[in-house]
């Protein structure tokens, strides 16, 4: 568990349900390429943190994680979203920053494998 956001759950259980029903008129296919494409853009912006991070540009790492931080409110990923605004406040950190993008991996691989169950109801 993250030690920079461990008050905050993986998921926002009513918004998965919210997702849920959203999809259920359009089939199970729509729930999976939803969250399949939000996987997608996380890995993403997530590679582009360590590269921002890498060339030690501030800007572009706390650009990078203002738009992971919506990403993941957006579909219900409180713990990954409140690990981009930590990361956002702290760019021009580059211990912190460091220290947040392992984190934020490992939660990455946490918010997927309960997605993937949440997908396979």
């Amino acid at each position: 568990m993250s030690t920079y956001a461990a008050g905050f759950p993986t998921l926002d259980a009513e918004r998965m349900d919210m997702l849920r029903e959203l999809c259920a008129d359009a089939g199970p296919e729509m729930l999976h390429e939803m969250l399949g494409s939000w996987g997608t853009e996380a890995k993403r912006y997530l590679a582009t943190a360590r590269s921002a991070l890498a060339a030690a540009d501030a800007v572009l790492l706390k650009t990078t994680a203002h738009s992971l931080k919506g990403s993941c409110a957006n579909i219900g990923i409180v713990r990954l979203a409140e690990l981009s605004r930590l990361l956002e406040s702290q760019s021009a950190a580059p211990a912190e920053a460091a220290a947040l993008l392992a984190e934020m991996d490992a939660e990455l691989v946490l918010a997927h494998e309960q997605l993937s169950k949440l997908a396979a109801i």
